[in-house]
């Protein structure tokens, strides 16, 4: 039989491992990089690769710009390799690491024999006083041993806007309430997620941004999911069988094909707001950091209609007619038949033409 002192000993003992433990999942859990630079806070969890940012508004409190609610269909990163899409996080072997750098942080992301990459975070001032934008840079290199395609697709759980009804608005439209999917910038310039109490501001155009392939907003349960090309309908709210007026949005650039050890390179801004001050635009922004400037206004017509922007895949066509309804799906159908040879981006291209010509026909 033990005496006291044994049992007293053995329990302390037990009690130090259990703490130890928890110290260790505790520690597993928390930030690796938490930044605070003017008025933002950058935050990166290292457990699982996901990456926070804040702005302070008008009264000096932070507030997220995505959605920070943990367990959560959390904002990141998928990847195109070969025929895969993953999302990067923690989950089948991938290899996370993030650190502070000079004026950002960096996190980088591998898969072993695979692919890596790496994202590095800048903190820019678009008054030339106070960080309140991120230069955004991201690094995709193929690491498979031979030829493949690859790409990235950002994933944003944004929230700013779901309580006003007016989720996202860009450079042309003042309100952005139902789903929709857009493949040029060059008039909408940005999109934007905003309270009225912080903004946060997307540069998808501009000298040094990288064309995008696609943008999409729709409910976070449409977006949040390991596809290239997440199915959308235009014009339906930002509601699911498992959230309600839940909106994000998911941009996708184009993929390539790279050789063994080659890297893919892409680059966008994200610039913010509070109350009394509007987000930066390119504009601005480079002025104020000693970069190149452009002309960053662009008039349209007030008869424009969103769907003249959405993917004009053939304009003239006669939208009407079921015959030219079926040769889209035709082809849609000889794409995806030979993979060898399939164009992901026509076929974006030929879904949105069909969804706009049977909304426009009232089908």
């Amino acid at each position: 039989m033990k005496s006291c002192s044994e049992l007293r000993e053995n329990y302390n003992m037990k009690r130090y491992l259990i703490i130890a433990a928890l110290v260790s999942v505790l520690s597993a859990l928390s930030a690796d990089v938490d930044i605070k630079s003017g008025k933002l806070r950058l935050v990166i969890e290292d457990y699982d690769g996901t990456v926070f940012l804040y702005r302070q508004n008008e009264q000096g409190s932070y507030v997220s710009l995505l959605d920070s609610k943990r367990y959560s269909v959390n904002s990141g990163l998928y990847v195109l390799y070969g025929k895969n899409v993953q999302k990067l996080s923690r989950s089948g072997g991938m290899r996370i690491a993030s650190s502070a750098t000079e004026d950002g942080a960096r996190l980088t992301f591998t898969l072993k024999d695979k692919f890596e990459c790496t994202v590095l975070f800048t903190f820019m001032a678009s008054d030339g006083k106070e960080n309140d934008s991120i230069r955004v840079d991201i690094s995709l290199s193929n690491e498979s041993g031979k030829k493949q395609i690859e790409g990235v697709r950002l994933f944003l759980d944004t929230w700013l806007g779901e309580n006003s009804g007016r989720h996202f608005s860009t450079a042309l439209r003042n309100s952005l309430a139902v789903e929709c999917f857009f493949t040029d910038m060059s008039r909408e310039r940005w999109i934007q997620s905003s309270n009225g109490d912080v903004s946060m501001r997307l540069l998808l155009w501009g000298s040094g941004i990288t064309k995008i392939q696609t943008l999409a907003v729709a409910n976070k349960d449409v977006l949040g999911i390991p596809v290239w090309a997440p199915r959308f309908v235009p014009d339906r709210k930002f509601d699911s069988i498992q959230s309600y007026n839940n909106s994000a949005l998911s941009v996708a650039w184009e993929p390539v094909y790279l050789e063994p050890q080659t890297k893919t390179d892409i680059c966008f801004f994200i610039t913010t707001g509070s109350s009394r001050t509007l987000p930066a635009n390119l504009k601005e922004l480079r002025n104020k950091t000693g970069g190149a400037s452009y002309p960053d206004r662009f008039a349209l017509d007030a008869t424009t209609s969103i769907y003249d922007t959405l993917v004009p895949y053939k304009n003239d066509a006669a939208e009407s007619d079921d015959e030219y309804i079926r040769s889209l799906i035709e082809r849609v159908r000889e794409l995806e038949a030979d993979p060898d040879s399939m164009n992901r981006e026509e076929i974006l291209k030929l879904n949105a033409e069909i969804d706009a010509v049977l909304l426009k026909s009232g089908r």
